[in-house]
């Protein structure tokens, strides 16, 4: 059984989880807090980040995209990739999983992450560390262009990169909803969005996400309600 080190609310963890049970493959969860650098984890990621997954041959591989490039190895032996399609198919795949894990990721999802989820836990000795307001007002500012182009893509396309989920949705649906887990998504001015996420949310692969729970937050009560 594949071994995964996660945190609930890392949104690179969570996009691997919706890949491993897309894909039917058993996995185990580890609980892992990045910003503990336990010399163990070191010791298995010198960079310290997350996801990283032991496998059955008893070998670690981190890295979001190692990850999923290993992964879809695997899946490629029975045609069932997430990652699919001719050349320029597959091209458009990683382009969008490029722009929300480093551009949106940069923009949006890291910044309301530190100041909400990373703060707290780093200072909760001390009764938590007060998130820097403006910060996350810039952030949710920065989510609205990209909400639209979303919407652009869903409602263009049967899913974010063509008639078949793929890897471009596991990605975006993992920011978004690290960041629903906070409250932080203006659904009310992305309709579109809002639908396509509802039915990804729906799935199987993504009822664990949604029992997450983590000390100190609790979810908006649309968070787990798949009616939205």
């Amino acid at each position: 059984m594949i071994k995964l080190y996660h945190f609930p609310l890392c949104p690179f963890s969570r996009r691997i989880r919706l890949l491993l049970s897309e894909s039917n493959l058993d996995f185990e969860l580890l609980y892992e807090i990045p910003w503990d650098r336990r010399p163990e984890f070191l010791a298995l990621n010198p960079a310290g980040t997350l996801p990283v997954i032991i496998d059955e041959n008893d070998k670690n591989i981190s890295g979001i995209y190692s990850i999923t490039e290993y992964i879809e190895e695997i899946l490629s032996l029975n045609k069932s990739n997430f990652i699919f399609g001719d050349i320029y198919n597959k091209s458009e795949i990683r382009r969008i999983m490029e722009w929300f894990d480093v551009k949106f990721n940069a923009e949006v999802t890291q910044l309301i992450l530190k100041e909400m989820v990373n703060k707290f836990y780093i200072n909760k000795s001390d009764g938590g560390g007060s998130p820097n307001m403006e910060i996350i007002r810039i952030a949710q500012e920065n989510m609205i262009y990209h909400l639209d182009y979303i919407s652009y893509l869903s409602e263009s396309r049967g899913w974010l990169a063509g008639d078949r989920i793929s890897e471009a949705d596991f990605a975006v649906a993992a920011h978004l909803s690290c960041l629903d887990y906070l409250n932080k998504v203006p659904w009310d001015k992305a309709d579109s969005v809002k639908n396509w996420y509802a039915r990804i949310k729906s799935r199987p692969s993504f009822s664990n996400l949604l029992k997450d729970e983590l000390s100190g937050f609790i979810t908006p009560a649309h968070y787990a309600d798949l009616d939205f």
